[in-house]
C-alpha cells in the first residue's frame, strides 16, 4: 500500500453517503463519510448534517440493511399489523377484518403514500408505544400479495426479487416483513446555488455527499436531482474554474504536495507501530452506530442527543488506542477502515450536535418535547466548521420569496 499525491486545478466528490455512521444502513457498506470528514476537516463547511433520512420499509440484514422501494407502496403495496398483539399466525393466514392498516386509518387521505418520516414514525409508534409490532422482532407487513402476480412481475419484479433472495420468502405469496433503517443524510457539503462549489476554491460535490437540494426531508427519487444536476453544474463550472486560473497546479511547488504526503503516511505510520493498543476497531464501530440509530434517527430527545455527544467522546479516546492485528502493508483493509471510522467519528459529532441545537420538528428531523415548526428562530441552514480539533456550528438564512410557506399536514383536511 503507498500513499500517492495527485496534483491539480480543481476536484469534484461524489463520494455519496454516510451510512456507515450508523452502523447497518440501506447505503453501500462503502458509504462511510470519509471523504467529507476529511475535506470539513480541512475548511470545508458542512451543512444540515442534522437530517437524516429513515426509509419506512427496509430488509434486516446482519451485514446492512436492504431497501424495500416506495414504488411497492406505489402500486399498490399496504402496510399493516395484526389487530391482536401477539398474534403468531402466519400473516398470509390472517384475515382481512383482523389486520389494522394503520397508515390508511391515521392518513385517510394520503394512506401508504404518506412520506418517508411520517410513516417511519407511525412504524416507531405501532412497534415501540404501542407494542403491536410483529410477534419475535420489530417488523410490521408490507403486503403486496392481492395485486396479480402478472402485475407484480411487470412492474416490480426487481425488487421483489431482492426480498426473495435475501429472506427466501416469496413477496407475491407472504406479506414482507420490513422495518425502518437509515437511508440518506439530507446533509453534506455546504454548496454554493450556481457552481455546486464550497467554500474552498477548486473544491466541488454533487450527489449525496452535498447538502443543496432536499432541506430537512428528501421525497422520493429526488436524489438523481442532486446527482444527475448537481453532476451538470459541478462538471463544467471546474473546468471553468481551472481555466481562470493564471497559474495552476504545474506551477505549485512539488513541497506542497510532499508535505501533504507525508502528514498522511505519519498518520497510517501511527496505526500500524501501535503496539500496546487494546481496543477493536470494529467494536468501537458498532458501538457508535448503535447510540446513532438509537438516538440521532427517528425520534430526538435533548438528553439522548448529550448522552450521545458523550459516548461518542469516550469512543474517540478509546480510538486513540486502538490495536491493528493486521499490520501488514499490502491490502490491509483493517487499516483502510480504521483511517475511515477516526474520519465517522468526527462526522457523528457534527451530526449530532446539530441535531441537538436545533430545538424543533422539521421533516425528518423530530423532537417531541418541540413538536412544531419553528420558522421564527429556525428556517436556517447549519454550517458546521472545523479550528483546531473543534467542531462550530454556524447558520444562514434560506430564501424562501419563491415558495410560500405553509404547514406541512397529511390529515383528511389538509
Amino acid at each position: 500500500m503507498e500513499i500517492r499525491t495527485f496534483p491539480c486545478d480543481a476536484a469534484i466528490f461524489c463520494t455519496g453517503g454516510i451510512g456507515a455512521v450508523f452502523g447497518r444502513s440501506t447505503n453501500s457498506v462503502v458509504c462511510t463519510g470519509s471523504a467529507q470528514s476529511a475535506l470539513f476537516q480541512q475548511g470545508v463547511y458542512y451543512a444540515n448534517g442534522e437530517f437524516i433520512q429513515v426509509h419506512p420499509t427496509a430488509i434486516p440484514g446482519e451485514d446492512k440493511c436492504r431497501l424495500m422501494s416506495e414504488s411497492a407502496r406505489g402500486e399498490g403495496g399496504r402496510v399493516w399489523v395484526p389487530k391482536q398483539a401477539g398474534d403468531k399466525r402466519s400473516g398470509k393466514d390472517i384475515p382481512e377484518n383482523e389486520r389494522f392498516y394503520f397508515l390508511e386509518e391515521w392518513y385517510p387521505k394520503y394512506g401508504n403514500l404518506v412520506p418517508r418520516d411520517v410513516a417511519t414514525r407511525a412504524i416507531h409508534k405501532i412497534v415501540f408505544e404501542m407494542k403491536m409490532g410483529l410477534v419475535g422482532e420489530p417488523a410490521v407487513y408490507l403486503d403486496v400479495t392481492h395485486i396479480p402476480r402478472e402485475t407484480l412481475d411487470r412492474k416490480l419484479e426487481g425488487i421483489l426479487e431482492i426480498y426473495e433472495k435475501f429472506v427466501g420468502v416469496d413477496p407475491r405469496e407472504e406479506p414482507m416483513k420490513v422495518f425502518p433503517a437509515m437511508h440518506y443524510t439530507m446533509g453534506g457539503l455546504w454548496v454554493d446555488n450556481e457552481n455546486q462549489a464550497t467554500n474552498v476554491p477548486g473544491i466541488y460535490a454533487a450527489g449525496e455527499c452535498e447538502y443543496q437540494y432536499h432541506g430537512a426531508n428528501r421525497l422520493g427519487a429526488n436524489s438523481l436531482v442532486s446527482c444527475i444536476y448537481g453532476g451538470m453544474l459541478a462538471g463544467p463550472a471546474a473546468v471553468r474554474y481551472s481555466h481562470g486560473l493564471e497559474s495552476g497546479c504545474e506551477n505549485t511547488s512539488p513541497a506542497v504536495f510532499e508535505r501533504e504526503r507525508v502528514r498522511q503516511q505519519d498518520i497510517t505510520d501511527a496505526l500500524l507501530n501501535q503496539h500496546k493498543g487494546t481496543e477493536n476497531p470494529l467494536t468501537i464501530w458498532r458501538e457508535m452506530g448503535d447510540i446513532m440509530t438509537e438516538h440521532v434517527t427517528v425520534i430526538r430527545y435533548n438528553a439522548n442527543l448529550e448522552k450521545t455527544l458523550a459516548k461518542l467522546d469516550e469512543l474517540s479516546a478509546r480510538f486513540t488506542r486502538i490495536n491493528l492485528q493486521d499490520r501488514t502493508q499490502w491490502a490491509n483493509q483493517t487499516l483502510n477502515f480504521v483511517r475511515e471510522l477516526g474520519n465517522m467519528l468526527i462526522l457523528a459529532r457534527v451530526i449530532t450536535m446539530g441535531a441537538l441545537a436545533r430545538n424543533e420538528t422539521r421533516g425528518a428531523h423530530y423532537k417531541p418535547d418541540f413538536p412544531e415548526r419553528d420558522d421564527a428562530n429556525w428556517l436556517k441552514t447549519t454550517k458546521a466548521s472545523y479550528n483546531d480539533g473543534n467542531i462550530q456550528l454556524e447558520y444562514e438564512p434560506i430564501d424562501t420569496s419563491l415558495l410560500p410557506l405553509r404547514e406541512r399536514k397529511y390529515t383528511a383536511k389538509s
